[in-house]
């Protein structure tokens, strides 16, 4: 393969998800991939693919079970490449692993989606509490301050998961960064989705290359509203049922932007503000916070 196209070369893993697991991993040209760190708009972005490919008529899918989690270690490989295998439709994988530590295919379709790494990091820690582990619970009296600026200034492992670390959010998005000249990556910002669905689900279609009316466009924005996706845990919520949370229905939380501006403190702010500026770009810290919509 060219050097110019993104090459598999990085191993990443951690206690729930492995990227070797790529090694048996046989794809389709028609494969549809979502690809986005933890909590930024992957379940969305899932169901919004699922009710454009399948139609929003009667839909009764859960997305999960359509839509798997290739890199999730909790299930076997093998059972999972059985249901994949089987599927006659065009497929649609979930990845969290950055692009340089997947397999890469010129002609499948690749939707990256990013949100503001701040609203990402409390994102993290309302999913983490939710679930029914409880080493997973946060102590109420934890110092939130030195949390955020642990997590903003510790450097990126292949081994460690987001809730560590801000820099892995943004490896990750670099990794795709880095190849949007290529006409089969689309980059998609939760802001942008927050801020016009329709808009989103227009553009969505036509990177999936689906037509759509007025009224699709409208129904699938109506189907994958926030609210009405809360409301409707057990069908959209991934695991739904399976008792891994202590509320289906808190696994859709907030779903807003900025919810840290009234936490987090000035010196928290610059301590981030000076920490991205070392990551990234101006041009790419803007997008990221504010989408296309600035």
């Amino acid at each position: 393969m060219s050097e110019d196209l993104p090459q598999r070369e990085s191993h990443y893993f951690t206690n729930n998800f492995d990227s070797a697991r790529w090694d048996h991993f046989t794809g389709r040209d028609s494969d549809i991939f979502v690809c986005t760190p933890h909590r930024s708009g992957t379940t969305w972005t899932q169901t919004l693919c699922c009710l454009l490919l399948f139609g929003w008529r009667d839909f009764t899918i859960k997305p999960s079970d359509v839509s798997l989690w290739y890199d999730f270690n909790l299930d076997p490989v093998e059972a999972v490449n059985a249901l994949l295998n089987a599927q006659d439709h065009r497929r649609l994988i979930k990845t969290h692993t950055p692009l340089d530590g997947i397999p890469y295919n010129p002609r499948s379709t690749y939707v990256a989606v990013y949100r503001d790494p701040r609203d990402v990091f409390f994102s993290l820690r309302n999913h983490l509490d939710n679930f029914q582990r409880s080493d997973f619970t946060f102590d109420p009296d934890e110092d939130l301050s030195a949390t955020f600026r642990e997590w903003v200034r510790t450097p990126a492992r292949n081994d460690a998961g987001p809730i560590t670390s801000m820099e892995i959010i943004i490896n990750h998005f670099k990794s795709y960064k880095r190849f949007e000249h290529l006409a089969n990556i689309h980059f998609f910002n939760y802001g942008d989705m927050k801020r016009d669905l329709p808009a989103a689900v227009t553009k969505l279609a036509q990177v999936l290359g689906i037509e759509t009316t007025e009224e699709d466009v409208g129904q699938v924005s109506r189907i994958a509203g926030f609210q009405n996706m809360r409301n409707n845990a057990s069908q959209f919520a991934p695991q739904a049922d399976a008792g891994i949370y202590k509320s289906d229905e808190n696994f859709f939380n907030k779903g807003t932007g900025g919810q840290w501006r009234d936490i987090l403190s000035a010196e928290d702010l610059a301590s981030y503000e000076e920490r991205l500026g070392t990551l990234l770009p101006p041009e790419d810290i803007a997008w990221l916070h504010h989408g296309a919509s600035q």
